[in-house]
């Protein structure tokens, strides 16, 4: 083995110490990478993968480097992708080092505890969550170490684990940790896997109940932990533990912007599984493409990034309290009719920033002087928001104004920033332009000793000039040489003899005198004290900025909730929306309902739906029609609407009253889960055993196309029984809504009282079908699959053969013995069902209406048609005597 360098013997106890990081070694002007971590950075960030020297084995060390200023380009990539980076820094000047420049790894980035703006694309919390528990009983905490926020919850939960998964989904954490006895949960980690985010195993000391709590308490300075509300809960407090003591290794600091956690429980909420937030498209849409197409980006035209991150947390947990939804739709409709304090409100809060993430990086350490800028700008508008917020009375809006009167504490912080921070500054904060002049009299003077100094070489400039009579002299500058005299070399005859040659260039030479060496000296170091004295000029103002984090953290939650409020009357009002009636009962009524995603997208105009459902009479619909109808999209509508009008928005219809949900399930569409062996059918099957274990009377179900991924006998069995259990479940029932092309189904309306058909409204016109979306009590009995397919660009040899062999299997009789009560209801069904006819009247030849069928009245003149018309209604009269 090769003797290694100083500094090579540095990086490989840092990577000992930090094993699963890639390095970001810093040499100079570049974080370098070595070895295998190079490898890594060289694939993931496309840069070029060089060596040098000799690593531990004696061959040629593969290196991978960066700049240091374009650490924020190329860093937030890797921690994208899941990787880990531990920043090791110079912790001295290396032009005073005395050996090899001492380093230390000041901060390990991963995913779930980034605070740096760079990463992260948009306004969304960025969670780091805890799971602990003993495969019973779970505690997950989730830790947005950007803005302080700081989640813990306790429940039960068991395999497939379900509970679990829907809060993975609903919370969508950038990074997961885990005690590592769980990690050996074959069944849990295959269920966070399918999840798609990064696990990492965590010390399990660390989640030991007693060391969580006490690093709890410890943080938040407190004797107990009842005030959060987790005291006793004791999977919930390691989960909270691990995560706080994760987050603090990571950041190698104290998080003094973290000042509270706050227990929640699912009870509180409507619950949304990550199936439903899938299958509904609830924040992001199943092709992966982000809040696109989205019930969230519909609503989300908040002017704030706090406003956007509390709008989705509505949107997640929908609130199972009229109360307290009523307290929202209360703000909301007020907002809807005050235009002008609405736009004004608005205006005011397009000036705001994220305060929530300012702050995080201000008392983290991490802030530059553009941060606390943006800092002032958001915090002049809290006054005008505060003073039009007077003119409301409602509750939420009153309660959130009384909020905003201590504001007059951070008043003081607009005054020091605009004091002590020019308008316009740099990124660095290491290199000075950052203090306005007067903010502090020792700087000013410095300022005034290098201004002066800049002054005397301005005018030596001049005065060497006329000295020699050489017009292209001049006095120039560089880090490495310092003030220089340079001259070309035509003129090199008139160098005076009291110049020192310093260096020699191509077409030039560059000396010094001296008196320029003397100045030189009082000017650099005047320029070092002015750039030292800056940054800790900084770091005062930003230090006392930190002492009002909890204020801030405040402010930036009411900015958000008003922001929200505002907001969805803005929505309310643009998109034509109504507000709900939200009742403790069980009924369902909307009156022209839309569904709010696909109405801002058709072409033409959505055509509106009516839905009445409750618990006596009305409870489970049974739908059938064609595909390409709507019948999905009618039932997604619904849904949404309930989510909708449980967060505390208006709704898309002309009259809505909902009787509160606790939990909506749903099995829409199709979907393989081929890499841990499930079929379409299996995952139908294990997502509907879920559906018929957990719906509670208060529940709405929506499902589509039950048993269709297996034989038709199967399938229809499957159904048949589906709707039984779920009209009888309990005894209540579950108010549900059913697709199917099993029309057989629909005799069930015959003897379970609850069920009721409905169907989409089609017109055939020839062989042509005309999708007219109108849901319509009673049932159909064709599913015009031939014709969808036509329409989806079918060969049309392939679709008229199709409707031959169909016209067959309508004629025949032989698929063995009929059910007679199915025979007399049911036209075309599926392949398996018989068709019995014979209770059908014979069709007769009528001359009439073939007369009408072969009329071509593009080419009939009105009396024409008018003569045409009597002639037809004599035939009738006469045919009647």
């Amino acid at each position: 083995m090769s003797k290694l360098t100083p500094a090579m013997s540095q990086y490989y106890q840092f990577k000992k110490e930090y094993s699963d990081c890639i390095i970001f070694f810093r040499m100079g002007d570049f974080y370098e990478t070595f070895d295998q971590d190079a490898k890594t950075v060289s694939r993931e960030l496309d840069i070029t993968l060089t060596s040098r020297g000799k690593g531990k084995s004696g061959e040629k060390m593969p290196l991978a480097g960066i700049p240091y200023h374009s650490i924020d380009n190329y860093l937030p990539r890797l921690i994208k992708k899941g990787y880990k980076v531990a920043i090791c820094e110079q912790l001295e000047d290396p032009k005073k080092a005395k050996g090899v420049v001492k380093r230390g790894v000041v901060r390990v980035v991963t995913p779930g505890t980034a605070i740096d703006s760079s990463m992260f694309e948009n306004a969304a919390n960025n969670y780091l969550m805890a799971i602990s528990g003993n495969g019973n009983d779970f505690g997950l905490s989730f830790f947005d170490v950007s803005t302080g926020e700081f989640l813990t919850t306790q429940f039960s939960d068991s395999p497939p684990y379900d509970r679990v998964a829907g809060e993975v989904a609903r919370m969508s954490p950038a990074e997961c940790i885990i005690c590592p006895s769980l990690a050996e949960d074959p069944d849990l980690s295959e269920r966070l896997n399918e999840l798609n985010i990064v696990i990492n195993h965590f010390d399990t000391e660390t989640f030991d109940p007693v060391n969580a709590e006490k690093n709890l308490k410890d943080h938040f300075k407190v004797s107990t932990l009842e005030g959060m509300g987790c005291e006793g809960l004791t999977y919930s407090i390691s989960a909270a533990g691990a995560a706080l003591a994760y987050a603090m290794d990571t950041q190698m600091r104290e998080l003094g912007h973290v000042h509270t956690l706050r227990t929640y429980s699912d009870s509180d909420f409507m619950i949304l599984d990550s199936i439903t937030l899938r299958n509904l498209e609830v924040v992001r849409n199943v092709r992966g493409e982000g809040k696109s197409a989205t019930i969230l980006g519909v609503l989300d035209d908040t002017m704030t990034p706090m406003g956007s991150r509390i709008l989705q947390k509505w949107i997640l947990k929908p609130l199972i309290s009229t109360s307290d939804i009523n307290k929202r739709l209360d703000a909301v409709e007020e907002f809807t009719h005050n235009t002008l304090l609405r736009y004004d409100i608005r205006s005011h809060l397009s000036r705001v920033r994220d305060i929530e993430r300012l702050t995080g990086r201000i008392v983290y350490g991490n802030s530059n002087a553009r941060d606390l800028v943006a800092l002032k700008k958001s915090l002049e508008a809290v006054p005008e928001i505060r003073s039009l917020q007077k003119e409301m009375d409602s509750e939420m809006i009153v309660s959130l104004t009384g909020q905003l009167y201590d504001f007059s504490q951070l008043e003081s912080l607009i005054d020091l920033i605009d004091c002590g921070i020019v308008d316009e500054p740099p990124v660095s904060v290491r290199d000075g332009g950052l203090i306005k002049s007067g903010y502090s009299t020792e700087l000013d003077e410095i300022r005034g000793m290098s201004r002066h100094g800049k002054e005397w070489i301005a005018s030596f400039q001049k005065r060497e000039r006329e000295r020699t009579g050489i017009k292209s002299l001049k006095v120039g500058y560089n880090k490495v040489f310092g003030y220089y005299i340079e001259v070309t070399k035509a003129n090199s005859s008139q160098v005076p003899e009291d110049y020192i040659i310093k260096q020699t260039m191509a077409n030039s030479e560059r000396f010094y005198t001296p008196e320029l060496k003397k100045w030189e000296e009082a000017i650099i170091s005047a320029d070092e004290k002015i750039t030292t004295l800056e940054y800790e000029l900084f770091s005062e103002i930003n230090s006392k900025i930190s002492d009002y984090s909890k204020q801030l953290q405040k402010t930036a939650d009411v900015i958000g909730k008003m922001d929200v409020l505002s907001n969805l009357a803005e929505i309310a009002v643009n998109r034509n929306y109504t507000r709900p009636a939200v009742t403790a009962d069980c009924r369902i009524l909307v009156r022209d309902g839309r569904h709010p995603v696909v109405e801002s997208s058709v072409p033409g105009g959505f055509v509106p739906n009516d839905t009445e459902m409750d618990c006596s009479k009305n409870q489970f619909a049974l739908i059938t029609g064609p595909n390409m109808a709507g019948k999905s999209t009618y039932m997604r509508q619904v849904a949404l609407i309930v989510i909708m009008a449980q967060a505390g928005s208006f709704v898309p219809a002309s009259h809505a009253s909902i009787g509160l949900v606790d939990r909506i399930f749903t099995r829409v569409g199709a979907f393989d889960d081929l890499a841990s062996g499930q079929s379409t059918f299996m995952v139908e099957m294990v997502e509907l055993a879920n559906i018929l274990n957990n719906a509670t009377p208060k529940s709405l179900i929506l499902l589509d196309e039950i048993g269709r991924g297996t034989s038709t006998y199967d399938g229809y069995s499957i159904a048949k029984a589906v709707v039984e259990y779920i009209h009888n479940k309990d005894r209540a029932g579950v108010r549900s809504m059913f697709a199917t092309h099993y029309h057989q189904l629909t005799d069930l309306s015959e003897r379970l009282e609850r069920v009721n058909n409905y169907h989409i409204a089609v017109r055939e016109e020839g062989d042509d079908l005309v999708f007219l979306r109108k849901i319509i009590p009673g049932a159909t009995d064709k599913s015009y699959g031939i014709h969808v397919a036509r329409l989806a660009g079918v060969p049309r040899r392939v679709t008229q053969r199709a409707k031959e062999i169909l016209e067959g299997i309508e004629n025949e009789s032989s698929l063995g013995e009929k059910d007679n009560a199915t025979r007399k209801r049911s036209g075309y069904t599926q392949l398996i069902f018989d068709i019995d006819r014979s209770s059908r009247k014979p069709q007769m030849y009528d001359p009439v209406a073939d007369r009408i069928r072969n009329m071509n009245l593009d080419e009939m003149t009105p009396l024409e048609a008018l003569n045409t018309l009597n002639e037809i209604k004599n035939e009738l009269n006469s045919k009647e005597v």
